[in-house]
């Protein structure tokens, strides 16, 4: 979470400090089972909407606040506006949403809509650049959004973790377009093999690689004399469920386009933590906007 998000999300509890009585309140159940009704929502999943943007029911004094807080469900009128606003038909924004994963039906309420499209809008030709250099490697666009979905769940739970990615960016940037791995001394060997390490574990994956049907380790991967014909690498989720796979060949290595690839998996994981941050930073901020 940046200082943004919680200087944002500071403000919003210190309005609620000071127009809510200091016992706790909360909507009663009679109130709230109506509202959820309205909306086509049950309790479970009115809870984990929440608990996404860190907000606790308990924090709303009245069933108006809640209300307000969620905002408006989406309709055919304000649907309308709203792709008027982006100059997109109905086809071009499930297209949009498509590209990341994402559709439609993931939003009740306009304003999130609005958020995920503002943000999808601004980024949908560096994500289009990054998979299609993935693509030269065999990772089909299907499994980059699949990738970059599972990228999402982990930021989701593991909030300080992600915004590591920066730092793991600029510090692979002086190893992008290396030649020959075994022209590193051994120190700088164990400092790539030591970043490469720490990024898969900061996305909480598990990364097989196998030359010619062999298991390998990335470091002695990287201190191969010759390069291997292919290196397949298989990428899972921690609780080793398969996300993607492909076959790197030869000639990569020989040109250093291995860890240009690499640059680009951690680019996917920035645009993923990039768009929860979106998401909580424009909630909160029209929360801010009806409370002033």
């Amino acid at each position: 979470m940046n200082l943004k998000r919680i200087i944002s999300f500071s403000f919003i509890l210190f309005m609620f400090l000071f127009s809510v009585p200091f016992v706790s309140a909360a909507p009663s159940d009679s109130e709230l089972n109506q509202y959820l009704q309205e909306i086509g929502w049950t309790k479970q999943e009115l809870q984990d909407y929440l608990d996404f943007y860190e907000i606790p029911m308990d924090e709303f004094a009245s069933i108006d606040e809640l209300r307000e807080f969620l905002g408006t469900p989406i309709n055919e009128q304000n649907l309308q506006e709203l792709l008027t606003k982006y100059h997109l038909s109905q086809k071009e924004m499930d297209d949009l949403l498509n590209h990341f994963g994402d559709s439609l039906g993931e939003y009740k309420f306009i304003e999130d809509l609005d958020s995920a499209l503002d943000f999808y809008v601004n980024h949908d030709e560096y994500m289009a650049d990054i998979e299609s250099e993935l693509n030269e490697i065999g990772l089909t666009e299907e499994e980059s959004e699949k990738f970059f979905n599972y990228l999402g769940q982990v930021e989701e739970k593991n909030k300080y973790q992600l915004d590591q990615m920066d730092l793991y960016d600029s510090l692979l940037e002086k190893f992008v377009g290396l030649d020959d791995t075994t022209d590193l001394t051994e120190e700088q060997l164990d400092e790539l093999v030591q970043i490469l390490t720490e990024t898969i574990d900061t996305y909480e994956i598990k990364v097989q690689f196998k030359v010619n049907n062999q298991n390998i380790s990335l470091k002695e991967l990287l201190k191969m004399k010759e390069a291997p014909d292919n290196l397949y690498i298989g990428i899972s989720s921690i609780a080793g469920e398969p996300l993607i796979d492909f076959t790197i060949p030869g000639s990569y290595f020989q040109t250093g386009e291995t860890i240009d690839q690499g640059e680009q998996m951690i680019h996917l994981g920035e645009i993923s933590n990039e768009f929860i941050d979106h998401l909580h930073d424009e909630k909160y901020q029209n929360a801010d906007n009806r409370y002033k």
